[in-house]
């Protein structure tokens, strides 16, 4: 049976595309749609067939379309591809995927959750003559590659409000066609670069002219790659090995009219050899395999897959984040809205918990706003985790130079959901961990936050030379101006939270609600960073269980201690995390913070019982925190949307008491 298209947009490409289905062996054009439907009938009418004509939600809700070719502008890629997915179309959309690394991150879980084949339509990956390549690559036609030369530009004349050219459409030579090198680095490569450099030219309508960039494979495999769309450009891939190497002069495109192809393989010592075929036409392959990948089933295809295509958006991110290329869209203040989501779930997570003088409802995780590298990765992640369940969120003074609270506070006032959430705010950091810091840096923060109040306040360090009654009266005298609704310490000790409860009783005052200390299955045998405290001595935990004080401990999960990165480390095979954020755990911090021979028997029994309950080993952990005595809302900080997911399935794990004493060496 005939895989059914609908085309998404009707420009240039799509046109070249709905050439390809007509004249591939396993498609048939189904139906086109358009912002207009005159457009889309004149586009129909264009084919010779009888085609439907359609607008855009009609096309992703017929019955009679298997998959959808989504060829907009690149602005819109990632909200009709989700909406497509979300709608149960397989979906082939037009490079680049997404406008940014998050939104196709976005793209690649709605994949995921709607179980529907996707893929990045760079149609040279499943030309012949790119196999050829890989083939003689891996077989070592040219030794060890070192080093990799590609380039895709050519010359038009700038028009300011066209979508090469547009800011608003995601204009530039970078996006449009420099996506082609970087793709191609990354397919010999096998991976993502470890460091990029990049110089361009901003025209005057605000977006690449031409860019260049070298990138820094492992092992220093090292590329350059070039861009232009006012500058004409050579076109060619070339890759250097020890043992020679191999020009492609068509790298792009494949072949001629007739489907010859043709490259240089030239071995050191040997004379130059062509290697040659002949192949279907270059977009009826991308047609061909496709439809070929769904009628097996397969999700994601082997040429491009989801987590090529999240390494070319990481990289695309990073070239125009050096030299200075941001969209209009991609801004705090005029950041888009949320995009398409699926929902998976239609109640609060694991229903909500309370806390103490707060009548809000509190999700049993907090999403911490402490790593978030842009307002387009957090606003993927948050708008995620509310459509989850979530609406409890931490944030700091200090985190980022003030941030983290910025990008929180916008994303809540274009979301309009800031009565729905709890904001948790930090202040009174070292060196300022005085009262005397209290007020006005919540001044600040309640600015950046754009909110009148936090729901929950913590003091973030405390200083135990000053008297403990002066940090109870200032942040009193916060609650009673509304700015403040319930408080606690984080990183007090057990002493101290005591004293000041007890001060607090004593004065008629309102006492801590909540502590935010560090709590893992993996205790910390050496502090993360300077002034952090545990709750995870038998007496700290008593106490919380007796007083119904609610703790929201940080590094809940031991910050990787208990995913397979960690085993790799503990077998001196481990090496640092792909940096997505600004605060990356690294191999140091896990061994001096988490590795003693009793952590590495809690890990051992976590792996155990995640083997037996079939989870994986760091939701055993999570779930270990959870099932406390005492009110835990942990504090979770996922990089991407899987970690959310992960973290997430912990609150279904059912854990006994027996296990978690188990679990915790106590038996």
């Amino acid at each position: 049976m005939r895989l059914r298209w609908g085309l998404l947009a009707t420009g240039n490409i799509a046109r070249t595309f709905a050439s390809a289905v007509n004249a591939s062996e396993s498609g048939t054009l189904t139906a086109v749609a358009s912002r207009s439907i005159g457009r889309a009938r004149e586009f129909a009418a264009g084919l010779g067939a009888e085609i439907l004509a359609l607008d855009y939600e009609s096309l992703i809700g017929h019955p009679e379309v298997d998959a959808i070719y989504v060829a907009t502008p690149h602005p819109a890629h990632a909200d009709w591809t989700l909406k497509a997915l979300r709608a149960g179309k397989h979906v082939l959309c037009e490079k680049p995927m997404g406008l940014n690394f998050p939104e196709v991150m976005a793209m690649v879980d709605g994949a995921a959750q709607a179980d529907r084949f996707l893929m990045e339509a760079f149609m040279y990956r499943c030309h012949p003559q790119t196999a050829r390549l890989r083939a003689l690559i891996d077989d070592g036609a040219i030794g060890a590659v070192r080093h990799i030369r590609a380039s895709f530009g050519f010359s038009t004349t700038p028009v300011p409000r066209s979508r090469l050219f547009a800011p608003e459409l995601g204009g530039g030579g970078i996006m449009d066609v420099g996506c082609y090198p970087v793709s191609a680095a990354c397919l010999i490569a096998g991976t993502g670069p470890v460091r990029l450099t990049g110089e361009g030219h901003l025209g005057e309508t605000g977006v690449d002219y031409w860019a260049s960039a070298a990138l820094t494979f492992e092992g220093d495999l090292t590329a350059q790659i070039a861009t232009g769309i006012t500058l004409e450009l050579d076109n060619t891939l070339q890759i250097f090995g020890d043992d020679g190497l191999i020009r492609l002069p068509n790298p792009w495109l494949g072949g001629d009219r007739d489907g010859r192809w043709a490259f240089e393989l030239a071995r050191n010592g040997r004379d130059p050899e062509t290697i040659s075929g002949v192949s279907p036409p270059l977009y009826v392959n991308e047609v061909d395999h496709v439809a070929a990948c769904i009628a097996d089933g397969v999700r994601q295809s082997p040429l491009m897959s989801w987590s090529d295509s999240l390494a070319c958006a990481r990289i695309l991110d990073d070239w125009r984040g050096a030299i200075g290329l941001q969209y209009p869209m991609e801004t705090d203040q005029h950041h888009r809205g949320p995009l398409a989501t699926l929902r998976s779930q239609t109640v609060p997570i694991a229903g909500p918990g309370q806390i103490p003088h707060l009548a809000k409802p509190v999700s049993r995780l907090v999403m911490g706003c402490d790593n978030q590298p842009s307002m387009s990765h957090a606003s993927v992640l948050w708008d995620n985790f509310t459509a989850l369940g979530g609406n409890c969120f931490d944030t700091a003074h200090i985190y980022g130079g003030g941030r983290m609270e910025t990008l929180l506070g916008y994303w809540h006032r274009a979301r309009n959901n800031r009565d729905e959430l709890v904001i948790i705010g930090k202040g009174a950091h070292t060196p300022d961990d005085h009262p005397s810091a209290v007020s006005p840096q919540l001044t600040v923060s309640l600015e950046r936050l754009q909110t009148d109040h936090v729901d929950v306040y913590f003091l973030h360090r405390d200083n135990p030379e000053v008297p403990v009654g002066e940090f109870v009266d200032a942040v009193n005298d916060e609650i009673n101006q509304g700015r403040i609704t319930a408080w606690g310490g984080s990183n007090w000790t057990l002493g101290r939270v005591r004293a000041a409860n007890e001060y607090a009783e004593r004065n008629g005052l309102q006492g801590m609600s909540a502590v935010s200390n560090n709590f893992s299955l993996a205790h910390m045998i050496r502090p993360l960073w300077p002034g952090v405290q545990t709750a995870t001595a038998p007496e700290f935990r008593d106490y919380l269980a007796q007083t119904g004080i609610a703790l929201m401990p940080w590094s809940s999960q031991a910050r990787g201690f208990f995913t397979p990165w960690a085993e790799a480390v503990m077998q001196h095979t481990g090496r640092e995390n792909p940096t997505i954020t600004g605060v990356q755990p690294t191999m140091a911090e896990l061994a001096e913070t988490w590795f003693s021979e009793e952590n590495f028997e809690r890990r051992r029994r976590a792996v155990q019982l995640a083997g037996d309950k079939g989870v994986t080993p760091i939701q055993i952990a999570l779930a270990w925190v959870i099932h406390q005595p005492f009110p835990c809302f942990p504090l979770i900080g996922p990089r991407q949307i899987e970690e959310t997911r992960s973290s997430l399935a912990a609150l279904d794990v059912a854990l006994s008491p027996a296990e978690c004493r188990w679990l915790d060496l106590e038996d």
